[in-house]
């Protein structure tokens, strides 16, 4: 997307970024060798589980901490030591952070205020971030007679009034409840769109993160594990940790009899042999044993002697839209095999024996 100058390019980049908290054998480090660059107009999501350092390298894009070592540069110019009120971000928070004795009006033009925007520019801005939150009938009320959710906008709202050129949020949907928080997913991916801005996201939550990200970073232990599409991510992870964090998903381990580019031939139980694909930057050496993933998804069951695999059903659990049938293989390795509820077919009996017909080129080899 064009930045302000009608050019395409990068809006964030992060050189070997690390930061430590403490020091000797307390140090803890939060962040260790941090290289990403986020491009003008993205949604970009840093996902990973508590404590995996997405919240510190949101701050420190924020300038809220101070990176111990690396470069932070934001359109091209180098932010370290800067203040965060120096810098062209805003910040929309967990808790919201709105003024309860101010009306929505007054919080969305709070900031312009501060910046000592005119009145006229005040009021207009105001008014034009209301109809984009869809706030325009609640102007007049305080915080405390609006719900989760537009509570949840009008921050939004005071964060986008002084158009900066990147909005960190800081899990901003982790308090609302299920329904809310997807009807909220759609209305940022809205925003973000008819915007412009650049937006950074953190969440722990993967639904959010392939639901409404362009790329996502998967993070783990202060590092970036993977980066990519949700595409990308979700049907080809790299690392054990990423296939297991993001969705539900079956591991295999299997043996290696063949290797040619980037695959490999792999020995199933039961004798069948199946082609795999390998992750990037990995060789598995034949005759080893390998950890392989496939997901629910990409299996189907099959009558029994027929397909790549057999299985006992060992139970059937229930989701609305689709159905997980849970199985064990025939050298005794657990799989899931997920259904659509679109059809008219009967679940198996449990203890019954099936087979299963594995998508082609579905199943790969990770690290880890």
């Amino acid at each position: 997307m064009p930045d302000g100058d009608g050019q395409s390019g990068n809006e964030i980049e992060i050189e070997a970024v690390g930061k430590v908290f403490g020091q000797g054998d307390t140090a803890f480090h939060a962040l260790s060798g941090i290289d990403l660059t986020i491009r003008t107009g993205e949604f970009f999501t840093l996902l990973g589980p508590s404590g995996c350092g997405k919240t510190t390298l949101l701050r420190v894009i924020a300038g809220f901490e101070h990176p111990t070592s690396g470069r932070l540069r934001i359109k091209g110019q180098d932010v370290v030591g800067q203040a965060p009120n120096q810098r062209l971000v805003n910040t929309v928070f967990q808790n919201y952070a709105l003024f309860p004795h101010m009306t929505v009006a007054q919080n969305i033009g709070f900031g312009l205020k501060m910046l000592g925007r005119p009145r006229a520019e005040i009021a207009a801005t105001t008014d034009e971030m209301m109809h984009l939150v869809k706030m325009e009938a609640m102007a007049a009320r305080k915080p405390s007679e609006l719900s989760g959710g537009q509570q949840q906008r009008v921050a939004l709202a005071r964060a986008l009034a002084p158009r900066p050129r990147v909005l960190l949020l800081d899990e901003p949907l982790s308090a609302l409840d299920l329904k809310l928080r997807k009807e909220m997913q759609t209305e940022l991916k809205r925003l973000q769109v008819e915007t412009g801005i650049t937006f950074v996201f953190v969440t722990h939550d993967q639904e959010e993160a392939l639901t409404m990200s362009d790329r996502l970073a998967v993070m783990n232990q202060g590092r970036i594990l993977q980066l990519g599409s949700p595409h990308e991510i979700y049907h080809a992870p790299t690392e054990r940790f990423v296939a297991d964090f993001i969705g539900e998903t079956n591991f295999l381990t299997l043996n290696v009899i063949a290797v040619q580019g980037r695959g490999a031939d792999l020995a199933l139980p039961g004798g069948r042999t199946i082609a795999a694909r390998v992750a990037e930057g990995l060789t598995p050496a034949v005759g080893t044993t390998v950890s392989a993933v496939i997901r629910p998804e990409q299996a189907r069951i099959v009558p029994q002697g027929t397909g790549e695999l057999s299985a006992t059903v060992e139970g059937a659990v229930f989701f609305g839209t689709d159905t997980h049938i849970h199985l064990r293989l025939s050298d005794g390795q657990p799989f899931t095999v997920r259904r659509q509820n679109n059809d008219d077919l009967a679940d198996p009996a449990k203890g019954e024996t099936v087979g299963l017909s594995l998508t082609p080129g579905a199943l790969q080899v990770l690290r880890g």
